[in-house]
C-alpha cells in the first residue's frame, strides 16, 4: 500500500514537474526580459548584503573595509564630494590572515587566475604566483602538445569565444590561457614537425607513392631525439625548481631569515654545483672533490643545528634522504613533458597509419581527422593536469604561502546584461 501511494504521489509530482516546463516554456517570448529582470535582482540582493553589514543611525553610517593601494585617490576623489570623515591605514602583521586578495595582472598572467583560483590564492604577505608560473606553464603546455594544427585549433577556439560568447571571470581567464597555450603549441609543433603528427607526409604518399616528402623540416621529433628531449625535460625541471629555491631565499631574507635561507637552499646549489664540477673533473684537491665536500658538510650542519642530543642523529636521517629523494624525484617528474609530448605523436600516427591502410583519400581523411579528434581533447585535458600539478606540486612547495580569500567589492556583476560606463 505505501508502495502504491508513493508511486501515486511521483506521478502526480511528475505529472506538476510537466506542468511547471510548459509554464516556463510558454515564458520564452519574455526570455530577455526575464535575464534583464534577473541581472537587476542579482545587484539588488548583492546591495542588501552589503547593508547588513553596515553599522547605522538616522544621520550616520560608519563602513569599514578594503581598498587596493593604487585606488586610494579614486576612493579620496569620491568622498571628498561628501561630508565624511575617513581614515585609511595599511595593514598590520595580525591583520594579514583577514586581508583579501588581489592580484595585479597583464595580458601574459591574468588568464593563470584560472590555475591560481583553482589551488588556492596566496597570502597577503605571499608571494603573487601568476608571473613566476606563466612561462613555465604557457612554454610546458606547449612542448608536451607540441602539433600544429592542434595549436591552430585552440587559437581558433579561444578567439571563437572572444568573439562570439564574450566570457566573462573564469571562463574568460580559460578562453585567454587557451589562446596563450595554442600559440605555444603551435611554436613547438613547428619546431618537432608535427601537423596531425605525420598527417601531410602520409597523404602525400597515398597520393603520390613515389613521394620524397616523408617529414616535416623539423629540429627535432619526439621519435627521433626522445633522449634528447628527456633530457631537456629534465633540464627544464631544474630550473623551474632552482627558480622556485630562488624565491624562497629572497623571501626569507626579506623577513631576516638569513640563516634559514643559507643552510635550507643555498647548501643544495653547492651540493648540485660540487657534483657538477665532479663529474667534469673540476676543482678537484688531491683526488677530493672539495666544493662537494664543502656542500655535504654544511648539509650535516643544516639538518643537526636544531635538534638535540639522539635527534640530531635521526633530524640527519631525515633531512639527508627526505632532501635527496624530495629534491631528485621532483625533478624526475618533469620526466612528463617528454611522455606526453611522445604519446600525443605516436597516438596521432598510429591513427594516420590505420587510414592509410584504406589506400584513398576519403577513408584516410575521415579516419585520420577522427583518430586525432579524440587525440587532441585527451591530450588537451592531459597536458592541462599535468601542467598544472607541475605548478602545484614541484613549484609552488619551493616557496608558496597559501591562505588569502578574494577581494569581492560591490560591483555591478551580471549574468546576461553587458553595462558600459559613460565618460
Amino acid at each position: 500500500a505505501n508502495t502504491d501511494r508513493i508511486e501515486a504521489r511521483l506521478a502526480e509530482l511528475g505529472r506538476e514537474l510537466e506542468a511547471c516546463r510548459a509554464a516556463i516554456s510558454g515564458e520564452a517570448v519574455h526570455r530577455e526580459d526575464l535575464k534583464l529582470c534577473m541581472d537587476r535582482m542579482t545587484q539588488d540582493i548583492q546591495r542588501e548584503e552589503v547593508k547588513g553589514r553596515l553599522l547605522a543611525s538616522q544621520t550616520t553610517i560608519f563602513l569599514e573595509g578594503w581598498v587596493p593601494a593604487e585606488s586610494l585617490p579614486r576612493l579620496e576623489s569620491l568622498l571628498s564630494r561628501y561630508p565624511t570623515a575617513w581614515e585609511a591605514s595599511d595593514p598590520q602583521p595580525e591583520e594579514y590572515p583577514s586581508v583579501p586578495i588581489q592580484l595585479k595582472n597583464n595580458a601574459l598572467t591574468r588568464p593563470l587566475n584560472m590555475v591560481t583560483n583553482m589551488y588556492v590564492l596566496p597570502a597577503y604577505d605571499g608571494v603573487d604566483p601568476n608571473p613566476l608560473m606563466a612561462p613555465f606553464f604557457i612554454f610546458f603546455f606547449g612542448l608536451m602538445m607540441a602539433d600544429m594544427a592542434y595549436g591552430i585549433l585552440m587559437v581558433l577556439g579561444a578567439v571563437f569565444m572572444f568573439r562570439v560568447m564574450r566570457p566573462k571571470g573564469g571562463m574568460r581567464d580559460f578562453a585567454g590561457l587557451l589562446l596563450l597555450c595554442g600559440i605555444s603549441t603551435f611554436i613547438m609543433g613547428a619546431l618537432t614537425g608535427g601537423f596531425l603528427g605525420d598527417f601531410i607526409p602520409q597523404l602525400a604518399k597515398i597520393i603520390n607513392p613515389n613521394t620524397t616528402l616523408t617529414e616535416l623540416p623539423a629540429l627535432f621529433t619526439p621519435l627521433n631525439d626522445t633522449l634528447a628531449i628527456l633530457v631537456g625535460s629534465l633540464a627544464l625541471g631544474m630550473i623551474q625548481i632552482i627558480t622556485g629555491m630562488i624565491i624562497s631565499v629572497v623571501r626569507k631574507v626579506q623577513a631576516g631569515q638569513v640563516a634559514d635561507a643559507i643552510w635550507d637552499e643555498v647548501t643544495w646549489w653547492i651540493i648540485l654545483a660540487g657534483i657538477a664540477l665532479a663529474v667534469l673533473g673540476i676543482g678537484s684537491v688531491g683526488g677530493y672533490p672539495v666544493v662537494l665536500i664543502v656542500g655535504l658538510v654544511m648539509l650535516l650542519y643544516a639538518g643537526t643545528r636544531n635538534a638535540k642530543g639522539f635527534g640530531k642523529i635521526t633530524s640527519l636521517i631525515g633531512t639527508v634522504y627526505n632532501g635527496a629523494t624530495g629534491f631528485f624525484s621532483d625533478i624526475l617528474s618533469y620526466a612528463r613533458l617528454m611522455a606526453l609530448m611522445l604519446a600525443g605523436s605516436v597516438i596521432a600516427q598510429v591513427f594516420n597509419t590505420l587510414g592509410s591502410v584504406t589506400g584513398n583519400v576519403i577513408g584516410f581523411v575521415i579516419i585520420s581527422l577522427i583518430g586525432n579528434m579524440l587525440n587532441f581533447a585527451l591530450n588537451l585535458l592531459g597536458c592541462y593536469v599535468h601542467d598544472l600539478r607541475l605548478q602545484c606540486l614541484e613549484f609552488f612547495n619551493r616557496f608558496y604561502k597559501e591562505g588569502g580569500k578574494p577581494f569581492r567589492p560591490l560591483l555591478i556583476q551580471t549574468k546576461y546584461v553587458d553595462i558600459k560606463e559613460e565618460n
